[in-house]
């Protein structure tokens, strides 16, 4: 490989998430093909738990970011960057992408969620005109599906940079032991899974609200594994707060006494994770999350067959087919995640085709293989990669 690569991206090590550990699959993927690229890591080391909140530490790991990528740039041919959907992130985005254009570099944006049409429209108008003159200066924009194609309506020759590469599975689960799943059996309990941090607007209160109904009005022996951080927002309701939200949590559980089969598990990784991806029958995401793109989460349900229960929102239509690897739901309210779940257990032998599409579907799509060779063949211009 002749090119020289710069890849800038967000570091898993304060903070994991989805996009942070997208970032650390690509460098592996690198090293599949023997390739060691330039790595800048954007730390995002604040304390506080709501996510694009401003704070003096996301402004000194921002500067930090900026001053490592000026330094460097100007060794590189091509310049990868995971971008942010914050007015700070953007303005540190900004700086480098200018540089990296000034160079007459290829610059190559990844957006890994779909909220970046709100943040724009959120801008006055002088602010919208800088945002659309700097990522006119990229060559590529890579969005997670057709479905995301609207996040950047606004950009100039958008049909000409736009590239959708799917979320692939990241380099932290094994799916080897992953089979088609079938119902429990009568004396055995229904398990469901929430797997992500816990947002007021990914739905985890109103999954809660559904388990409740479930057992007390239908008579449904389940439980439920909720798994995750509690997290706000800069678009959550301002009065809410993350203790408040804990306390509320565990108070609906105790009044409803059922300490037993609701669980919450704080955040889980490794063989703690996959044995839940592995018992669970439902993966439930209920969410309206505006910066929601393609949740990996939901990737890492379908690599262990789990049938999904999630929503009609941003670009998950494209990761669950309704009634073919799951259901879809429309609103947030609980009573069309019980429908759902009523609808899954009604068949077994349907349940059992839920699972089968399920992986079937993971593996056509989100593999890690499939996403790391369209992406690093975009990255090198070249198609013969091999992972």
């Amino acid at each position: 490989m002749n090119e020289n690569i710069l890849l800038i991206g967000y570091s898993s090590q304060n903070m994991a998430s989805g996009v942070s550990l997208s970032f650390d699959s690509l460098i592996d993927g690198f090293k599949l093909i023997d390739y060691q690229p330039e790595v800048i890591y954007i730390v995002d080391s604040r304390k506080s738990a709501t996510y694009g909140s401003f704070s003096l530490t996301r402004v000194k790991d921002s500067l930090k970011a900026i001053f490592e990528a000026l330094q460097k740039i100007p060794n590189q041919e091509v310049i990868y960057m995971t971008i942010s959907s914050s007015k700070l992130g953007f303005i540190r985005d900004m700086m480098i992408i200018w540089f990296a254009w000034f160079f007459k570099k290829r610059v190559i944006l990844h957006l890994h969620g779909g909220g970046y049409k709100d943040f724009y429209l959120g801008q006055s108008s002088l602010f919208q005109k800088l945002i659309r003159s700097t990522l006119a200066k990229s060559t590529h924009i890579v969005v997670l599906g057709e479905l995301l194609r609207d996040q950047f309506y606004f950009v100039p020759d958008i049909d000409g940079k736009i590239k959708f590469i799917p979320n692939g599975l990241t380099t932290n689960l094994n799916t080897n032991l992953a089979k088609v799943k079938s119902l429990p059996s009568t004396d055995q309990c229904l398990r469901l899974l929430y797997l992500s941090n816990l947002i007021p607007s990914k739905g985890y209160l109103i999954l809660l609200d559904a388990c409740i109904k479930l057992i007390k009005n239908h008579g449904i022996r389940l439980i439920c594994d909720f798994c995750g951080d509690f997290s706000l927002t800069v678009v959550d309701d301002k009065s809410l707060d993350v203790k408040k939200q804990k306390e509320d949590f565990f108070f609906k559980i105790k009044q409803a006494g059922l300490e037993d089969y609701i669980i919450y598990h704080g955040r889980v990784s490794g063989e703690k994770k996959e044995k839940m991806l592995r018992e669970a029958n439902f993966f439930v995401l209920p969410t309206f999350y505006s910066w929601e793109g393609q949740p990996l989460s939901i990737i890492e349900a379908l690599a262990f067959g789990t049938p999904i229960i999630s929503t009609y929102h941003k670009g998950i239509p494209e990761q669950v087919k309704d009634e073919y690897n799951g259901y879809l739901i429309k609103t947030n309210d609980p009573q069309e995640i019980i429908d759902a779940i009523l609808k899954g257990i009604k068949s077994p032998d349907n349940y059992s085709t839920l699972s089968k599409n399920a992986i079937k579907h993971f593996q056509d799509h989100f593999t890690r293989e499939v996403h790391l060779k369209r992406l690093i063949s975009l990255i090198c211009e070249d198609d013969n990669i091999k992972i």
